[in-house]
């Protein structure tokens, strides 16, 4: 008799607040223990999660301590993020709240407009947790192109060899295996800096096994201009490869991962290729005793995007870089950074991927604050939130400040519900884009 085992499947939308929590923790108990309450930093520490963008360390531009799952009043709140994690026999999906039962366009165009990665390929046939994880193929050579910017990755690694040229310590078990009754050569080991490394074979492993998947593996790897390059330069210092090795080479990696802060792109590299071909060899279940799962910041990616659409001349701060930060005060060096501003035409922008079509006028007072703030310290004559929304366009004034006078406004990108298919929905899309530029040009113009 064939026991079968119950798949417990959820799919939910970020920005939710109605989930019950006795519900939700009755029907995923595993994954209400471990993700109630916790914050991306901490979920980031976790191997078998991989968040996008992954950098929580680096990246201080993320909010750290956003959690996935919120709790207020017995209710479980939802945030800006989105994904598929899985314990066991639980699978929890979510949506972005743009998204239909079958297809998350608006997650695909973000990523394309952000990275620049055709995803018109990508595998409709596959359920939505399958085509998460084929987006993890797509996002590899982003990845490998910031791990190359700082160099091939080198480090010392011991090589067996068994020939009559000996270079280095003699290794008598093997030669003793190997070499009797003797023949001419010795077993020797020699330990070498080198870029031919478990790291790098493991990014090996990874381009070959892109380049086997006859559907996108190709066009994938063709996706930046520099990737044939990169990929290239991989296959040259890599001459030990074999794929027999790879369950070898995953192990390695699995057990050593990358430490040093100077490498972190390539750690984050690493991350990626372990859960691109854990993937591959055990499917999304990889790890039924743990969790496991990708998660992208939908917030982070909704203010790359929205910058793609402003005009020139508004700068973009950065946290991470601390550049073209605003100083606080007229002597010292504490700054802040709004997300978007424009001193010359008085104005300052903050993205926010929240619900706030409901009401015409209203924020939250933290937003209100941090708009007041921005406004005051550049003396600007607007400040804004611009935010997605779902039935139609907001253009709206919450009102003049007192004190200065600065116009508060809200202004949204309606996000199209009901298209027949990706391309469809990025044209829908550049249709909404084209109104928003519109209204910030006569904005910006406008005195």
């Amino acid at each position: 008799m064939v026991n079968k085992i119950l798949v417990i499947m959820m799919r939910i939308t970020d920005n939710q607040y109605k989930i019950i929590k006795e519900k939700f923790v009755e029907e995923y108990p595993k994954l209400s223990n471990l993700l109630l309450d916790r914050t991306l930093e901490s979920l980031s520490q976790d191997e078998r999660i991989f968040i996008f963008p992954n950098d929580l360390t680096h990246t201080p531009d993320l909010d750290k301590d956003q959690k996935i799952f919120e709790t207020v009043n017995q209710k479980i709140k939802t945030g800006n993020v989105i994904g598929f994690l899985g314990y066991g026999q639980e699978r929890l999906t979510i949506s972005s709240r743009f998204s239909d039962e079958s297809n998350d366009h608006f997650l695909h165009y973000l990523l394309n407009k952000i990275l620049h990665i055709n995803l018109t390929s990508l595998d409709v046939a596959l359920s939505r947790e399958e085509r998460l994880y084929q987006l993890l193929v797509y996002l590899f050579p982003k990845y490998l192109q910031a791990a190359i910017r700082k160099g091939l990755y080198k480090e010392y690694h011991r090589f067996s060899h068994n020939d009559s040229h000996v270079k280095g310590v003699i290794d008598v078990r093997n030669h003793l295996k190997k070499n009797l009754p003797f023949t001419g050569n010795i077993a020797y080991a020699t330990r070498e800096f080198t870029y031919d490394n478990p790291l790098m074979q493991l990014v090996r492993h990874t381009i070959e096994y892109i380049k086997n998947q006859k559907s996108i593996g190709q066009g994938v790897l063709d996706n930046l201009s520099t990737s044939r390059e990169n990929v290239s330069e991989i296959v040259r210092v890599t001459p030990s490869y074999k794929l027999a090795d790879r369950a070898k080479i995953i192990r390695g990696n699995q057990s050593k991962p990358i430490r040093h802060a100077y490498f972190h792109e390539y750690r984050n590299l690493q991350e990626l290729c372990l859960m691109i071909l854990n993937q591959e060899k055990h499917g999304l279940g990889y790890q039924d005793q743990k969790i496991y799962g990708i998660l992208f910041d939908v917030a982070w990616l909704w203010e790359e995007y929205v910058y793609t659409l402003l005009p020139k001349g508004f700068v973009h701060p950065r946290n991470k870089d601390k550049t073209d930060g605003i100083s606080v005060f007229s002597v010292g060096k504490r700054k802040v950074y709004p997300d978007f501003y424009d001193r010359e035409r008085k104005i300052v922008l903050d993205a926010k991927y929240k619900k706030l079509e409901l009401t015409e006028k209203g924020i939250n007072r933290e937003d209100l604050f941090q708009l007041i703030s921005y406004s005051y310290i550049l003396k600007a004559e607007k400040a804004g939130l611009v935010f997605p929304s779902k039935d139609k366009v907001i253009d709206n004034e919450m009102g003049n400040l007192a004190g200065y006078g600065a116009l508060l406004k809200k202004w949204s990108i309606q996000i199209p519900q009901k298209s027949s298919s990706y391309s469809a929905f990025c044209k829908m899309m550049e249709n909404s884009e084209e109104n928003f530029k519109a209204i910030i040009d006569e904005e910006v113009g406008r005195k």
